[in-house]
C-alpha cells in the first residue's frame, strides 16, 4: 500500500499547477484586503459518497493507508487546475466525529459517510462527565491519521482538522431532535449542553491543532474539499445546518454566543450552513470574528442583495454562484466583478468546472484575470 500510495504521489506531483502566491492572495480577501484580482477555486463535485474509488467508505474508515489513498485519487483527478488555491486533505470521519466523543454509537456503511445510531438522554446529558480526551478513541484514531498523513505527505499538501461542526449542530446529534423542544420547554438544559459541545469543540480543535502543527489562530482548509483556502486571521470552521430551522429569538440565544466563544478562542474563522435564513446569515456578518461564509445552498439566495451584504459587513462570501439562464463566460465573470468592488473585494468563488464546458479551466482563468484586471 504504501508503495502505491508513493507512486500516487508522484503522479500527482508531475501533473500539478499551483500558483505559490494563491494562497497569500486568498488570506488577503479574507482579510477584507484589495486585490488586483480576486483569487478563483476551481469546483466540481467531489465524490460526496466515497473519496476515489477504489476503496469503499467502511475500508477508507478503518484503515488510514486506504483513506489516504482515497483522496489522493481525488487530488489527482484536479491538481491540475489548482491554480490559486491550496491542495488539502483531511482525516475523514464525517460528521460524527465529534458527537461519538459523547459516548454515542455509530454505523459505517460502506457507500456513504458515518452516521449515529444512538442519542442521549436529558438524564444521561445531565450525568455526563467531561472525558480525558487522551484516552477517546475517536480522538486517539484522527491524531494517528494526521501523525501518518503528515509523514506521508509532501509539505505543499496542507492536512487540515476533522469536520468538527459547531456547537449548537454538535448538541443536536448528541441530544436529537428533543432539542427543538427543549428550546421552549428546558432552556437551562440547552444552555448546559450547548456550554458542554462548545468546550469539546474548543478543546478537540485546540489538541488536533497541536498535531498539525498549527497556530491557533490560522488555518488550511479544504471544507471536504481538496482544493482549499488559507487563512491567515482565523484558525477554525464552524457548521451549523440545525440552526436554520430555529427562530431569530433563539438564533440570539442559542447559536451566536456560543458560537462567538469557539471562534475567539481562534482567533476568528469561517461559517458554514446549508439551507435559508437570511436572519443567520445577517447575525453571522454582524459578528467580528466571522471571515466569510459558505451558504450550501446559494441558490436560495438572491446573488444581488446577498453580495451587497458581504461588501457592506466587510466580509468574505466562499462557495459557489450559480450560472444564470443565457449567461455566457464573460457576461458571468462581469456579474461577478460588479459584485465584489470591482472585483477587488469579498469573494472566494468556487467556479463549477461544468458550467461552461466549452472552456478548459486554463482558458477560464485567463479570460477571469483578464476582465477582473480591467478597468471596465
Amino acid at each position: 500500500m504504501n508503495r502505491d500510495i508513493k507512486k500516487l504521489i508522484e503522479t500527482i506531483e508531475k501533473k500539478k499547477r499551483i500558483d505559490p502566491q494563491g494562497e497569500n492572495r486568498i488570506a488577503d480577501v479574507l482579510e477584507n484586503e484589495e486585490v488586483d484580482c480576486l483569487p478563483l477555486i476551481f469546483w466540481k463535485p467531489q465524490n460526496i459518497s466515497v473519496p476515489g474509488s477504489t476503496y469503499d467508505m467502511e475500508e477508507q474508515f478503518y484503515d488510514k493507508e486506504k483513506m489516504l489513498y482515497g483522496h489522493l485519487e481525488e487530488i489527482a483527478g484536479c491538481a491540475q487546475n489548482a491554480f490559486d488555491a491550496p491542495i488539502c486533505i483531511r482525516p475523514n470521519f464525517g460528521t460524527i466525529f465529534i458527537p461519538v466523543m459523547f459516548g454515542l454509537e455509530y454505523k459505517v456503511p460502506k457507500d456513504t459517510f458515518a452516521w449515529l445510531t444512538s442519542h442521549l438522554g436529558k438524564d444521561e446529558i445531565k450525568k455526563f462527565e467531561f472525558p480525558n480526551l487522551d484516552e477517546i478513541d475517536m480522538l486517539k484514531k484522527a491524531i494517528e491519521h494526521i501523525q501518518f498523513f503528515k509523514k506521508t505527505l509532501p509539505e505543499w499538501i496542507h492536512v487540515y482538522l476533522p469536520d468538527t461542526l459547531g456547537p449548537f449542530e454538535i448538541a443536536h446529534a448528541v441530544y436529537g431532535d428533543n432539542i427543538f423542544y427543549d428550546l421552549y420547554d428546558d432552556s437551562k438544559f440547552v444552555h448546559y449542553l450547548l456550554n458542554l459541545c462548545t468546550d469539546m469543540y474548543i478543546q478537540v480543535t485546540e489538541k488536533l491543532k497541536e498535531v498539525l502543527g498549527e497556530e491557533k489562530t490560522i488555518c488550511y482548509h479544504g471544507h471536504a474539499l481538496s482544493r482549499g483556502i488559507y487563512m491567515r486571521n482565523g484558525g477554525t470552521r464552524i457548521s451549523e445546518d440545525s440552526a436554520t430551522l430555529i427562530s431569530p429569538q433563539q438564533i440570539d440565544e442559542f447559536v451566536i454566543p456560543y458560537d462567538q466563544k469557539a471562534l475567539e478562542a481562534f482567533g476568528g474563522g469561517f461559517i458554514h450552513f446549508c439551507g435559508k435564513n437570511d436572519y443567520l446569515l445577517e447575525s453571522y456578518l454582524k459578528l467580528d470574528k466571522v471571515r466569510a461564509v459558505n451558504l450550501g445552498n446559494p441558490e436560495m439566495y438572491d446573488f444581488d442583495i446577498t453580495m451587497q451584504k458581504f461588501i457592506d459587513y466587510k466580509k468574505c462570501y466562499f462557495g459557489l454562484w450559480h450560472r444564470q439562464d443565457g449567461e455566457n463566460l464573460e457576461k458571468y465573470i462581469r456579474r461577478m466583478k460588479n459584485a465584489t468592488a470591482g472585483g477587488k473585494r469579498g469573494l472566494l468563488l468556487h467556479f463549477d468546472e461544468a458550467m461552461f464546458p466549452e472552456y478548459s479551466c486554463q482558458d477560464i482563468l485567463q479570460k477571469w484575470k483578464e476582465i477582473m484586471r480591467s478597468s471596465n
